[in-house]
């Protein structure tokens, strides 16, 4: 079941590359904005969720080690990995891991290194029902394809699993969909909505039949979504074959993008620009940044 063209998407997707790399290896870079980013990151700290009580969930498992996984990570480290005391190995995954780690690597920070995935594809690293906690933070809607991403993440859920969503109300419009900001998550009606200037899904209605879905915002107003898995997915909705097609055929547009002269021009280019604008970002005072982006919301 296909609800989003991605061939639009992915080359969107793949052109916000630059931006996100640019970001945080100015952050890792400056070591004021570092020890900024080291304060308020969760690694080697309690976990606190918005609106959910990990501990409680986890103490109600009958697993001695329960697998969770933060996917779409990036280099926040947002997801404490202390739970009743006890620190986990917790995957952090992401699609940008070979960026993250050379980052990790070139300032020899102390941090796990990102493992690499994808939401489109999490089902083809992981096998069905052994997953028993997925924490996605400000990531689904960086996604190319963030129904999918659901999809998959349920796929690999355990029966009674939970997917746990953290993010901005509509940052795809706040963000004028520039980089990675190509989707909008929104509460409507009390259901979890995706969406965009093309398209419209109701998350809440076309999976009501397998799971139970809980959409709130937080104190902050950031949407909380907390999905519970109920139920095995139909294979109309894990259909393997249309996965590993979309892989391959992503494959071949990024090979066919820098193929051509002036889109590897323009990647190289933006890749330049981004990276000296962020570390010229790290300089200047949080007030100043935060009119820019004022700034920048309205252009």
């Amino acid at each position: 079941m296909n609800f989003i063209d991605k061939s639009s998407d992915f080359r969107k997707w793949l052109e916000g590359i630059p931006y996100e790399v640019a970001f945080w290896n100015s952050y890792y870079a400056n070591k004021k904005r570092r020890k900024d980013l080291f304060q308020w990151s969760m690694y080697n700290k309690e976990c606190k969720l918005d609106n959910f009580d990990i501990h409680n969930y986890i103490r109600g498992l009958e697993e001695v080690d329960p697998k969770i996984i933060d996917v779409g990570s990036a280099l926040s480290f947002m997801f404490g990995n202390i739970i009743n005391n006890k620190k986990y190995d917790v995957i952090y995954l992401d699609p940008l891991a070979h960026f993250y780690n050379k980052i990790l690597d070139r300032y020899n920070i102390d941090r796990p290194h990102i493992e690499f995935g994808t939401f489109e594809t999490l089902s083809l690293f992981y096998d069905e029902n052994t997953i028993d906690f997925i924490h996605i933070r400000n990531a689904l809607d960086h996604s190319s394809d963030p129904v999918s991403g659901i999809l998959n993440c349920l796929f690999i859920l355990k029966k009674g699993g939970i997917l746990y969503l953290n993010h901005f109300v509509n940052e795809g419009e706040n963000e004028g969909y520039r980089g990675f900001h190509q989707f909008n998550l929104k509460k409507e009606n009390d259901c979890f909505i995706i969406w965009n200037k093309d398209t419209k899904i109701n998350i809440t209605e076309t999976l009501n039949s397998f799971v139970e879905i809980k959409t709130e915002l937080s104190a902050a107003g950031r949407l909380i979504v907390i999905i519970k898995k109920i139920k095995d997915l139909p294979e109309t909705l894990n259909d393997f074959r249309r996965i590993s097609k979309d892989s391959v055929k992503n494959l071949f547009d990024t090979i066919e993008y820098f193929y051509t002269l002036s889109s590897s021009f323009k990647y190289q280019f933006k890749r330049f620009y981004t990276t000296l604008g962020h570390k010229t970002m790290r300089i200047l005072p949080y007030s100043i940044l935060n009119q820019i982006k004022k700034l920048a919301g309205k252009s």
